[in-house]
């Protein structure tokens, strides 16, 4: 009995692996069909700017659902979220989140209603996802000042979504809590002076971090845990609201400290 049991786990190893490497080529493959087909043709069949930036974000939206419940239904990984109307409903706020795994962003935006999300400068260049991620309206992340701008002015405009950003800047490494937070989140919200929506996400067991190939499966499949939080609003977390570099670097370490403190509790209720 006991051999068949280890039999059996082996077997539902094996199954997952090869259903994670299908899983990720399947991404592959969708977003290449996105880049080189769908999104152009959305962008020659609307010539409404903003029109179109929503059915782009609508588009990708329900491709990360389906890519989601595709590795559910496979036996990869299931997920729970708790609180999930406030993310449905959340516009003009800025989102941020934990980075535990590969896949957050995949399965945060496919739960949002619409997101304006920021992307890394490889994603804006790749001929694959330029298309896109510049019809979608994303924002591109090039460090700068400008970079700042635009997210204020996207989420000054009047029905703005929301926008969702990771302050660690990267995966958590495996076995932390929490990478230190860039200040660019904190510079943002003290700018734009819009609520903050905390997002903790956790992943049991732990996988898909930084560093680890996506064959790195643990031994189950692994469970994802998306907790939205109340909205924050900035003169709760501190006195002067301000924009200057003290103040900038007061309320990351206080978004940091917040985000510590809800792990541990997580943990701890674990």
């Amino acid at each position: 009995m006991l051999k068949l049991q280890q039999i059996k786990q082996k077997a539902n190893y094996v199954w997952r692996v090869g259903a994670t490497g299908f899983s990720f080529a399947s991404f592959g493959i969708g977003g290449i069909a996105i880049g080189s087909l769908l999104a152009p043709i959305i962008k020659l069949t609307e010539q409404d700017p903003e029109l179109r930036q929503q059915k782009t974000q609508q588009l990708i939206k329900y491709s990360f659902k389906g890519f989601t419940e595709m590795m559910v239904k496979l036996g990869i990984m299931t997920y729970e979220v708790e609180g999930l109307e406030k993310l449905e409903h959340s516009h003009q706020e800025l989102v941020i989140a934990n980075h535990p795994t590969l896949i957050d962003v995949v399965v945060l935006i496919g739960l949002m209603e619409r997101a304006n999300c920021v992307v890394k400068q490889a994603l804006w260049a790749n001929p694959f996802t330029k298309g896109p991620v510049q019809n979608a309206g994303y924002i591109l992340n090039a460090g700068s000042e400008q970079f700042i701008q635009d997210c204020v002015s996207r989420l000054q405009e009047d029905r703005a979504a929301s926008l969702l950003i990771f302050p660690e800047g990267t995966r958590t490494a495996k076995g932390q809590l929490l990478n230190d937070f860039q200040r660019g989140a904190a510079n943002i919200a003290l700018r734009a002076h819009v609520p903050i929506r905390p997002v903790m996400i956790s992943c049991t067991p732990s996988t898909l971090t930084k560093n680890e190939k996506w064959y790195h499966i643990p031994s189950e499949p692994f469970h994802i845990k998306v907790r939205v939080l109340d909205a924050l609003e900035i003169d709760e977390l501190i006195d002067d609201v301000s924009v200057n570099q003290k103040n900038v670097r007061h309320l990351s370490q206080k978004l940091q400290q917040f985000f510590n403190q809800e792990l541990l509790k997580n943990e701890q209720s674990c």
